[in-house]
């Protein structure tokens, strides 16, 4: 495996130790700062560590319980906490373990904090917000490596597929047509489950989606029609982990994130999970890539659509012929009932001149 593929699943634990080098000291409160609260019990954890991102100048407000002690890997020294229930409030910068010597619980948590960065705002115009969902039962393609263990949708690096199992996605998918040509932009805003990129919740494989969009998609030959995808806001610009908009929302980092120009005409939006997938595993609630449990049920992941005012409709429209502008639906249903007049008027003629 590369390293960018052994590197999807790290657990949120790997994934801090690895940012410690880079770890600076907490900075101070903001006096107007506003905090993100979570609830963790030593004995009840689902998780074993997080990344906290903040819009600058935030903190979190970690409420814990069972634990009696952290480890600040900043100043390298550790801080005492009430193990029947205490409350940290936390700056960007954070980096800390926190665990138990004198309790019944030998769980640890560790957790950082760091400033999202401002949203990639996408050109043109937000038109549409919308789910795609991968249901249980779901249809699937199988992938082949392209180069390790992964599978590049139409040639395209940034359209990687974990084929490090079996190759097999699981899919959801969504019509749209393009009235107007331009830019279009397909932003994910979150997953649900969320998966446990985002603090604090379980794994779920969702939460590490990918969007690919298609000028006409066949399972059957899914590198064919390919004219954008992505799996991770974080593969571009100045790769961030974390985006935040004005409202203060924040989009995890493994969120899809691309533009690509389009010409009118039908397109096909198509949802999958990076890792292998197969509607075996998703019934059985077991990603093998992952070798995670998560729970069983449909999966979805929420999109913006942005682009020219006006310029996409949802669902694949009904052909319009150019000569008169009229929708060719009720056109042909008279012409069927004109020849099927004509015809009963020719057979009635033949009959009556049998007789």
């Amino acid at each position: 495996m590369t390293a960018r593929s052994a590197a999807r699943r790290l657990s949120a634990l790997a994934v801090g130790v690895l940012a410690l080098a880079g770890a600076v000291a907490a900075a101070p409160l903001a006096a107007s700062a506003a905090t993100t609260s979570y609830t963790l019990d030593c004995e009840t954890l689902i998780t074993t560590g997080a990344g906290f991102p903040v819009v600058p100048g935030d903190t979190v407000t970690l409420e814990v319980t069972g634990f009696d002690s952290y480890y600040d890997y900043n100043s390298s020294t550790s801080q005492a906490v009430d193990e029947t229930g205490d409350t940290l409030v936390f700056a960007s910068g954070t980096d800390i373990e926190l665990y138990s010597d004198s309790g019944p619980c030998t769980a640890s948590f560790y957790a950082y904090v760091y400033d999202a960065a401002p949203e990639t705002v996408p050109s043109g115009s937000h038109l549409f917000t919308e789910d795609i969902t991968i249901p249980l039962g779901a249809p699937q393609v199988t992938l082949t490596e392209d180069v390790d263990d992964e599978h590049f949708l139409g040639g395209d690096e940034d359209c990687g597929l974990s084929t490090y199992v079996h190759g097999i996605h699981v899919y959801g998918t969504l019509d749209v047509t393009v009235t107007t040509a331009g830019t279009y932009t397909f932003r994910g805003m979150r997953s649900t489950p969320a998966g446990d990129y985002v603090p604090i919740n379980a794994f779920d494989p969702i939460g590490d989606p990918m969007l690919a969009v298609y000028s006409s998609f066949d399972p059957a030959n899914p590198d064919a029609g390919v004219v954008g995808c992505n799996d991770d806001l974080n593969d571009i610009g100045d790769e961030n982990d974390a985006e935040y908009l004005s409202d203060g929302t924040i989009i995890e980092g493994h969120q899809p994130w691309f533009s690509a120009a389009l010409a009118p005409g039908d397109y096909t939006l198509v949802l999958m999970t990076w890792e292998d997938l197969s509607d075996e595993n998703l019934a059985d609630g077991f990603a093998p890539y992952s070798e995670l449990n998560f729970a069983v049920g449909a999966k979805t992941t929420t999109f913006e659509l942005w682009g020219p005012e006006g310029g996409l409709a949802l669902g694949h429209e009904v052909p319009k012929l150019a000569a008169t502008g009229l929708d060719a639906t009720p056109l042909v249903v008279a012409g069927a009932v004109a020849l099927f007049l004509g015809a009963a008027a020719l057979g009635s003629a033949r009959r009556r001149r049998s007789a």
